[in-house]
């Protein structure tokens, strides 16, 4: 039994930790070129994409974003977090459940289940503080940052919370623009992305050698 509630203290301190790093080291995606978009357009795009998209594969504090500020330069994004605790409702169901559990047998089960509540107290409020802290330091934020660049708007994102960083893989999907193949490229005069040796492109169409 003390092994098992070492585990789970160990467990618990690597979860304040990792939350502790992801809120303290962001991740900034590379700038996305929005062509021939107005400022406002490209943050109505961005903030609506972000408010309809939801995280359930961490899903913690609840993976889902509510746009906080919008504006021409900037959309700011945070993950939605309930009020309050879980454990508190969990709390008062074991409180009656084991109170109804030694109310049969008496004056001793009373005491014994009583005892027996006082002791789980100090975990459960334990487990109920670490919620709380959990919830403030694993919630997700996204922002999006709007520069104007030639014909259009240039996007940077920054991602911070696990939530956030998994969202960030559809922004990427969704906002990246995507690479023409490497005969199309050259025909229409754009530069084509070398691999690191420099031997030619990083990624070959299929047919490009017949």
């Amino acid at each position: 039994m003390g092994a098992i509630i070492d585990i789970w203290f160990i467990i618990i301190g690597l979860m304040l930790i990792g939350g502790i790093v992801l809120r303290l080291i962001p991740r900034k995606l590379q700038p996305v070129h929005l062509r021939k978009v107005a400022p406002s357009a490209a943050s109505r795009l961005v903030s609506d994409f972000i408010a309809s998209s939801y995280e359930t594969d961490f899903g913690y504090p609840s993976g889902y974003f509510q746009i906080e500020r919008a504006t021409e330069t900037e959309v700011v994004a945070k993950e939605w977090v309930t009020k309050g605790s879980h454990f508190t409702q969990i709390l008062s169901g074991f409180y009656r459940a084991i109170l109804k559990l030694g109310a049969p047998f008496g004056c001793f089960g009373m005491l014994l289940t009583f005892w027996i509540a006082l002791v789980a107290t100090p975990v459960l409020l334990y487990a109920a503080l670490t919620e709380t802290i959990l919830k403030y330091l694993l919630r997700s934020r996204v922002t999006a940052v709007f520069e104007r660049a030639g014909d259009g708007v240039q996007v940077t994102f920054t991602l911070r919370g696990p939530s956030a960083l998994l969202v960030g893989r559809r922004l990427e999907r969704a906002f990246s623009q995507p690479s023409l193949p490497a005969r199309v490229a050259s025909l229409a005069g754009i530069a084509v992305p070398q691999a690191p040796d420099g031997a030619g492109p990083a990624t070959a169409p299929q047919g490009a050698a017949a």
